[in-house]
């Protein structure tokens, strides 16, 4: 988990993303990166990950994000 969010935070700056992260007593872990509101892409989302297992949902955030900012941005 702290891998994750160590590594979004280095380069989430200024680039208009929204992080949620929820868990609910019917719901596994659930993380969904998109735009915020104000963003012109905000009906958009990058990726969305879900596992009943906590560390397994922040490792697959992390290789999502990872690829998408290879396809995208060209790198990370």
């Amino acid at each position: 988990m702290y891998d994750f969010l160590k590594f979004y935070d280095s380069i989430s700056h200024n680039k208009g993303w929204a992080l949620d992260i929820y868990n609910s007593s019917i719901m596994d872990w659930c993380i969904t990166l998109g735009y915020k509101t104000t963003h012109p892409k905000s009906n958009e989302t990058i990726f969305t990950v879900q596992s009943s297992d906590l560390e397994l949902v922040f490792a697959m955030a992390q290789i999502e994000l990872k690829n998408w900012l290879l396809e995208n941005e060209g790198g990370y």
